[in-house]
């Protein structure tokens, strides 16, 4: 879809002299004036100034797009990832999973070469096995791997921008497994203190925090100003080295460099007071982009445990993946105590699973050479089988692993181009949602909490719908609606946020907020799903769709 519009865009006067693509589209005069102006003048309409009351005053997809490259012309240099989508990446036009997911180890293209009918689209391209582990000895050896592992292990970590020779890789059942191990090994007995950094409820760090206080640990955490949610700096930097002042000792300060959840973005300079401090730093990269690693300069922030996760293909209804946890080398005697619970400790080895592997059997030793003709199969079904002279022997197989190289040949630049003109672009166009006016003063549909326009932010928007009477809509319910329609936002929950100046106890300066949360940071993502969005948090703005969900959610629950 974007491809033509981006090539029409291209192509298209926008001096004055040619007429509007859209003079076909019945419009009100008003509304025909707003799209004239954004072909001819070069004029977002998307201003303070302009209110849509109803999802049927909203302009067309073709016209918002038009809008789009206006406000962020330059969107208009990434069509090359509007091209992988269509080759590679079919099967997102119709999936609700292209926002949030992990990045992809594999393509859906790849995915379908390899699979000989439609039911083989319901299996993994890989199969996990599970191991568990009883010491930080045992979970960094990496004894019996074979080549497929080491394959994947070299690649996941080049992906990453990390070093081989600097750190251990480890695969985890998901991300949560990752916190589970560090907080089961760390030395909390000589290390004793834990610090957050996070905006909402996260239920991997929950996790964490529940075994460091089985340990006998007190956990704190960062707290973030309202409705910014920005970190509360002082308050921060007197935590983190207070320790040093004390004589005290060190502990384990967790760390997103964005939040998952609302976007916004934290300074890189925390890793490093951290480490001059003497605390051990966990980096979690779930909420950065596809390529964001790049910008972490790690040579400068070297994270003494890094965790991320991987999915097998994007869009799929069940994905399946694993975590990865990195352990810096010269940091892992820190991952040496006693586990409060061993099953907590549990590994994952990946092999591939589909149909070609049993043609060319590949045991954790050695690679059963194949001919030319078998060599030619192989190669055409989505991988790629390398010939490569050696003493031992001649055939290896490599994995093709098409998701990261498609990443990795848009780039750092584009992708980031991409998912902040999207992402702006959508936060101004919730703010021109309004309810008719029932009311002396504005009654905007959409409250949205975190960073607005700000550049640096991250490619998550939190925000939440309220009715024609002011009243909130519950978040599950519009994440339930929305999953109906096949757009991924969902329910999420902020904390640790501070109101005002004042001292006051825990309970009435800790505000705990249910909203809505979409993520673009997705490297597939395009206009058409952001406006997906727009058009489907626009129906509430019709009360009587709002009262009949309210009614069919009382309903259900009246009757389980």
């Amino acid at each position: 879809m974007n491809s033509q519009f981006i090539q029409e865009a291209s192509e298209t006067c926008f001096n004055g002299c040619c007429s509007s693509p859209f003079s076909s589209h019945s419009m009100s005069e008003k509304q025909e004036e707003l799209e004239f102006s954004v072909i001819t003048t070069g004029t977002s309409f998307l201003t303070r100034e302009t209110k849509f009351t109803s999802q049927e005053s909203l302009p067309r997809l073709r016209t918002s797009f038009y809008d789009l490259i206006t406000a962020f012309p330059d969107y208009l240099q990434t069509n090359q990832a509007d091209h992988l989508r269509s080759t590679e990446y079919e099967n997102l036009s119709s999936s609700s999973h292209v926002f949030g997911q992990q990045q992809p180890l594999f393509s859906y293209s790849q995915f379908r070469e390899i699979s000989e009918s439609e039911s083989d689209l319901n299996h993994s391209l890989f199969t996990l096995s599970y191991k568990q582990v009883s010491s930080g000895k045992e979970l960094l050896s990496f004894e019996g791997e074979s080549r497929f592992q080491s394959r994947m292990r070299k690649r996941i970590t080049s992906f990453m921008n990390l070093e081989e020779s600097e750190y251990h890789m480890i695969l985890t059942q998901d991300r949560s497994s990752a916190f589970k191990i560090v907080a089961e090994l760390y030395s909390f007995k000589t290390n004793p203190n834990l610090l957050t950094v996070y905006n909402y409820e996260d239920e991997a760090v929950e996790e964490m925090i529940r075994i460091s206080e089985k340990k006998g640990i007190k956990p704190e955490s960062a707290e973030f100003s309202w409705p910014s949610t920005e970190i509360r700096s002082e308050k921060l930097k007197r935590r983190i080295t207070r320790s040093k002042r004390r004589g005290s000792k060190r502990g384990l300060f967790v760390f997103p460099l964005q939040s998952l959840v609302t976007g916004a973005s934290y300074s890189y300079s925390w890793m490093s007071l951290a480490h001059e401090n003497d605390w051990h730093v966990l980096l979690d990269t779930s909420a950065l982009g596809s390529k964001d690693m790049e910008t972490l300069g790690l040579s400068l922030f070297q994270p003494d445990f890094l965790i991320c996760s991987f999915t097998e293909v994007l869009g799929q209804d069940d994905p399946s993946g694993f975590g990865c946890l990195f352990v810096k080398k010269s940091s892992s005697p820190v991952l040496s105590e006693e586990p409060t619970n061993p099953s907590n400790l549990t590994v994952v080895k990946a092999e591939p699973s589909w149909k070609w592997k049993t043609e060319y059997q590949s045991g954790y030793d050695e690679i059963t050479p194949v001919d030319h003709e078998d060599h030619k199969a192989a190669s055409t079904s989505g991988f790629e089988i390398v010939e490569i002279e050696s003493s031992s022997e001649q055939d290896k197989a490599m994995i093709e692993f098409r998701g990261l190289d498609h990443a990795d040949s848009l780039g750092l630049i584009l992708i980031s181009r991409r998912s902040k003109s999207l992402t702006l672009w959508l936060l101004r166009a919730l703010r021109t949602l309004q309810h008719p006016g029932y009311h002396q003063t504005e009654m905007p549909l959409v409250k949205i909490y975190g960073p607005k326009t700000k550049p640096s932010r991250g490619p998550s928007i939190s925000f939440n719908i309220f009715d024609w009477q002011g009243e909130k809509v519950d978040p599950l319910m519009v994440e339930r609606l929305a999953e109906r329609e096949n757009i991924g936002l969902r329910c999420a929950y902020l904390h640790k946020i501070r109101i005002g100046n004042k001292r006051r106890s825990e309970e009435a300066m800790s505000l705990r907020l249910s909203v809505v949360s979409v993520r673009l940071g997705g490297f597939m993502t395009n206009f058409e799903d952001v406006f997906k969005v727009w058009e489907f948090v626009s129906r509430f703005l019709d009360a009587d769709f709002v009262e009949k969900e309210k009614w069919r959610k009382k309903a259900l629950e009246k009757n389980k």
